[in-house]
């Protein structure tokens, strides 16, 4: 069996998670499957790299897009559709409406598994919400 691969979202969040010496994403081989899971990914702007202030919803929004990009640089090229978990880290759990909310905007058809957790911070300053998810791509 093949060794995980690390993989980067392209743009200027890869190049972040880069300078952090973390990938955004792992793919890791199966018998006859890829499991894709995640780092941590924040609500940022993919074409700029930097924390969307604003609106909460819209950071969420860009944490998705996130995600997204992230699970589709491993290699699922539907990216959430392919998710089967996410986790979500909220410094504000009264924000979980809101997230649900974007949720079933986003999850048309797809109904992955997902845990909220609340948490008192998260890794840079201003960040509300973050997203980590697992994905599978079966062979053939």
């Amino acid at each position: 069996m093949n060794a995980p691969t690390y993989h980067q979202t392209p743009g200027p969040l890869g190049a972040l998670f880069t300078t952090f010496g973390v990938s955004s994403s792992v793919k890791i081989p199966l018998r006859n499957a890829t499991l894709i899971t995640t780092s941590g990914q924040p609500g940022f702007d993919l074409q700029t790299g930097k924390l969307v202030t604003s609106s909460i919803r819209d950071e969420i929004s860009a944490c998705f897009d996130c995600v997204h990009a992230a699970l589709q640089a491993a290699g699922a090229e539907e990216g959430l559709a392919k998710a089967y978990k996410i986790s979500v880290y909220l410094t504000d759990v009264r924000y979980d409406p809101l997230v649900l909310e974007v949720w079933r905007e986003r999850f048309l058809g797809h109904r992955p598994a997902m845990v909220t957790v609340g948490v008192g911070a998260l890794a840079q300053e201003g960040m509300r919400v973050e997203m980590v998810a697992d994905a599978v791509v079966y062979d053939g």
